[in-house]
């Protein structure tokens, strides 16, 4: 696969993955707190500080999580693929 082709695959996933971890994080937020919805400008002064710096945290954590999956699978991919070329050239 070409490197052009890769990225777009790549950034395709990860802002796939971005917006499946953002809905996960919500999700833990509700159920955390008893239904309350997230906060969705931490820099609104209605906005409580712990609030904000826990959904913060707990966010960061949820999209790290999914990235870093992500890239180990992109590379595994990635390694499997130029092993069977390695493999397909003639000796």
């Amino acid at each position: 696969m070409s490197g052009k082709a890769q990225n777009a695959i790549a950034l395709g996933a990860t802002l796939a993955a971005t917006a499946a971890a953002k809905k996960i994080a919500d999700s833990v937020w509700k159920a955390g707190s008893h239904g309350k919805t997230p906060p969705t400008d931490p820099t609104d002064p209605e906005v409580e500080l712990r609030e904000a710096i826990l959904f913060a945290v707990i966010s960061g954590v949820v999209v790290s999580v999914a990235r870093t999956f992500l890239a180990r699978k992109l590379a595994a991919r990635e390694r499997r693929e130029q092993r069977a070329e390695r493999s397909a050239l003639p000796s």
